[in-house]
């Protein structure tokens, strides 16, 4: 529902083509939650909206505002802050990118491959939120922020968009993190599933960076430093470890200057 569901309105939506796997995923998803399901073709994509079956109710709606994402709009869509469990997770970013992702291909012209999984929306927060998302599970992104000065419609990862808010793209383009990714997720949408298979298998040889920390071991969890203050002039101890000067205390890997 954070990719193309619509959830202003007092019945939740969701757009999207009815050929591919998103929309057979809503249908039974409203179904287990008592909620009927009224189709509106909408030229290529149908629009989902999903009245309670009876009662002054609707399931759906109650489920969204218990975490805390009901109401939002497309600018302040975000993840819930909840402590859920890492197949949460792997399941919510595999459905943001089965919504508003896109899995591309590139061959260079001496026939070396490459490929990206790439994510976009219009709310800075929820970017923000998929990055470190992805961090935990041992994934790195690219985040930037495209600019739209005009109501033309632009491009990106394979939709035409139109609007003057700024979008905000992630891109996982690194050969060790799109076979980590390609590992994770579980796509709904065929063709995207088959795509990030191929391109996976294509860079699956390519070894991880030496110089950076781009081949995760599992026993080591990555999260993002969220801020630096200032502790004042205090009397600290040190000691020397060597040859690399890393030690680890209460499981945390840490080093001395």
């Amino acid at each position: 529902m954070l990719g193309d569901g619509g959830m202003t309105s007092c019945t939740p939506e969701f757009h999207g083509d009815p050929g591919d796997g998103a929309v057979s995923f809503m249908h039974t998803f409203a179904a287990k939650h008592g909620c009927g399901v009224r189709e509106i073709p909408q030229g290529s994509i149908v629009r989902l909206r999903f009245p309670y079956l009876s009662g002054p109710r609707n399931p759906l709606t109650q489920c969204l505002r218990r975490f805390g994402v009901r109401g939002q709009s497309r600018a302040e869509k975000h993840l819930p802050d909840e402590p859920f469990s890492r197949s949460f997770w792997i399941g919510c970013v595999s459905g943001l990118v089965d919504t508003d992702g896109h899995v591309r291909e590139r061959r260079h012209p001496k026939g070396t491959v490459h490929g990206s999984v790439e994510y976009a929306t219009v709310s800075p927060l929820l970017a923000r939120q998929v990055a470190d998302t992805l961090l935990r599970l041992g994934v790195t992104s690219r985040h930037r922020a495209i600019e739209r000065r005009s109501e033309e419609a632009h491009w990106v990862n394979g939709y035409r968009i139109k609007g003057r808010r700024p979008l905000n793209g992630l891109e996982v383009s690194r050969a060790t993190a799109l076979v980590r990714l390609a590992d994770l997720l579980r796509l709904r949408i065929g063709y995207k599933a088959t795509s990030l298979a191929g391109v996976a298998h294509a860079v699956g040889h390519v070894a991880p960076a030496r110089s950076d920390m781009h081949g995760y071991d599992e026993s080591v969890a990555l999260d993002r430093v969220a801020s630096i203050e200032s502790a004042g002039r205090k009397r600290v101890f040190s000691f020397a470890v060597g040859p690399a000067s890393l030690f680890i205390v209460n499981g945390l890997v840490t080093g001395a200057a």
